[in-house]
């Protein structure tokens, strides 16, 4: 029993030496490139949306966020329009899973008002 405790012991070391000096010789990775989704909406959809989270409070720190989120969403609009698309063509709209974090969180924070609801 005693020798199946040092032998663990002993391949519990090894192991965490190998690990460790596999380590030590490599150079870090670079940070992996942000995951990009791109989904297609409709014009409109996109309008609208970039209309309710306007209407959103929002936190002081959380500034930075939604300008990045809402500038997304504009440059959509602004593109969709210098192309002569209509409400209902379909448009791409490029962004990050941060983007979309934050643009859902909007979304759910966000109540309909008056004559949109």
């Amino acid at each position: 029993m005693r020798l199946f405790a040092i032998l663990a012991l002993v391949a519990a070391l090894f192991v965490g030496t190998v690990d460790t000096s596999a380590q030590g010789g490599q150079l870090t990775p670079a940070a992996q490139a942000p995951v990009m989704i791109k989904p297609k909406m409709k014009l409109g959809d996109v309008k609208a949306v970039t209309q309710f989270i306007a209407g959103v409070d929002i936190r002081g720190t959380e500034v930075d966020a939604y300008l990045d989120t809402r500038k997304i969403l504009v440059e959509v609009i602004e593109s969709a329009n210098k192309a002569s698309k209509k409400d209902d063509d379909l448009v791409t709209v490029e962004m990050k899973m941060e983007q979309v974090q934050n643009l859902f969180t909007l979304m759910q924070r966000g109540s309909p008002q008056g004559r949109r609801s």
